[in-house]
């Protein structure tokens, strides 16, 4: 038999097993139902069924408004550095809260315990203190490539100060995708959660780990995609090795630093200090099947840094899975004031089974206080998956679940007492993704964004970020 005839057996073997599966009933694992296979879903409409009464769920109680003191800062809200308050001000009966129009607020389920927001507001307030405020944003692809994430980095850092773009992994994939850091890597091999072979006990706080081989390197330089990542102050690079290494660094194309690693348990950080940094190279030697490569990370010594730690086909769950001593180590050397998780692409069902959600916010509540026993002060926040849309008989309309997911994260954040943010409802609810991709804002595949769609959806987070925070000002 030639191979073209094996071709086209092989194929119709293929097509015939995939039809055959999608004839199958809904098949269950646990608490969690398999997606049902649809071989011609792109271009066979889904079924539509009206969403309206199908699994309703109590959604919590809106947490109360923490009372606003009386004599309040002064000023108009959104402006950075309002007047002391007066005899009058003090005077004054307690202000209502602020809430722009058209802004959608961070629910606050903490009252203003450890978890809840507080905490960031407090450092932003003070963010010209002996470090940067710093943002670790956990996410899906929903932010792959630093979309979404570098426009709401720029909005903080042109207001609170700031320069670099935070995380920066060893080695990407992606090749060229991400335009906030030009990067290039030889001899340096990826490993991630998301896919074998991979080893939980030596991954870092973005859920990868890094081989290299000797002589391995990685150069990074900044972008001018945005504002404020040409030039950055300080660099830091962190890794794991028990038996130390050799680490190259040249700064800016000048004379090159060779500096040693003496062996550790734990993560180390290297920290390299100039003005006005622009491009730097790392070269690694004297390795040992013992070391492990992590990130560099690009900042400023004061102002706001908002790390992008997303990982494609992730539902965030896993995050409970890194090392306790990892986090710890890294809850050391680069703290965080505010985390936030984005999630739930990978989690949205058509099905929309209450047994599927509650089983995925159960392991979430997992990732949370995980988080929490590294960063017990730590604000966090749980952002809400967007709207996805498909096409259906009736034309394209929000995936049956999402409503259900949206409304689930709500509890998860109750539950929890940290922090919630309806994206969904920012966004525009129902329908909102076709909208963006008529706009040219958002693909085709009714689920990610463009960049022009990310720095529009960020705009939302700000505005909220801001809202909450005018309102903690109004508060001290």
């Amino acid at each position: 038999m030639n191979q073209i005839a094996r071709t086209f057996i092989l194929t119709g073997l293929v097509v015939i097993i995939l039809l055959a599966m999608h004839l199958l009933p809904p098949l269950q694992i646990g608490d969690t139902e398999l997606r049902h296979v649809n071989v011609l879903s792109d271009i066979l409409p889904e079924v539509y069924q009206e969403r309206d009464g199908i699994d309703v769920i109590p959604k919590p109680e809106p947490p109360k408004p923490l009372p606003v003191a009386k004599g309040g800062p002064t000023g108009t809200p959104g402006t950075a550095g309002a007047a002391s308050p007066s005899a009058a001000d003090t005077a004054s009966v307690a202000q209502e809260p602020y809430h722009p129009d058209g802004v959608t607020m961070i629910a606050d389920y903490s009252q203003g315990a450890a978890g809840g927001m507080s905490h960031f507001y407090q450092q932003l307030l003070t963010a010209a203190a002996s470090r940067p405020v710093r943002i670790a944003y956990f996410g899906d692809s929903f932010i792959e490539g630093d979309i979404l994430t570098c426009d709401l980095r720029e909005q903080l850092q042109t207001r609170f100060g700031g320069a670099g773009v935070g995380w920066v992994d060893m080695a990407d994939q992606l090749g060229g995708f991400r335009q906030t850091v030009h990067r290039t890597f030889k001899g340096i091999k990826e490993f991630e959660v998301v896919k074998k072979p991979f080893n939980p006990r030596y991954q870092s706080l973005a859920q990868r780990y890094f081989v290299s081989e000797e002589g391995g390197n990685v150069s990074a330089t900044g972008s001018k995609s945005r504002k404020h990542l040409t030039q950055w102050q300080r660099s830091m690079l962190f890794f794991k090795s028990e038996s130390g290494l050799n680490i190259s660094t040249t700064i800016n194309g000048d004379s090159t630093e060779i500096r040693h690693a003496d062996g550790a348990q734990g993560v180390q950080m290297m920290v390299f200090d100039c003005d006005s940094t622009k491009r730097i190279t790392h070269r690694f030697s004297g390795l040992t099947p013992s070391t492990y490569l992590y990130s560099m990370a690009f900042e400023s010594h004061r102002g706001v840094i908002l790390d992008n730690l997303s990982m494609r086909g992730s539902a965030g769950f896993t995050i409970a899975q890194i090392p306790l001593a990892t986090l710890q180590d890294f809850a050391r050397l680069r703290p965080y004031d505010l985390i936030v998780l984005h999630f739930g692409l990978n989690v949205a069902s058509e099905k929309s089974h209450a047994a599927n959600y509650q089983n995925y916010i159960k392991h979430m509540q997992q990732a949370i206080e995980h988080l929490r026993a590294a960063y017990p002060q730590t604000s966090i926040l749980v952002v809400s998956m967007p709207d996805r849309d498909q096409r259906t008989a009736a034309g394209i309309r929000t995936m049956k679940g999402v409503e259900s997911l949206v409304a689930y994260q709500q509890i998860l954040a109750s539950n929890c007492q940290v922090a919630y943010f309806n994206l969904f409802e920012a966004m525009g609810g129902r329908e909102s993704m076709k909208a963006l991709v008529d706009k040219g804002l958002a693909n085709k595949d009714y689920t990610h964004l463009s960049f022009g769609g990310g720095k529009k959806i960020s705009k939302h987070i700000y505005d909220a970020l801001m809202a909450g925070y005018e309102n903690y000002r109004m508060r001290q």
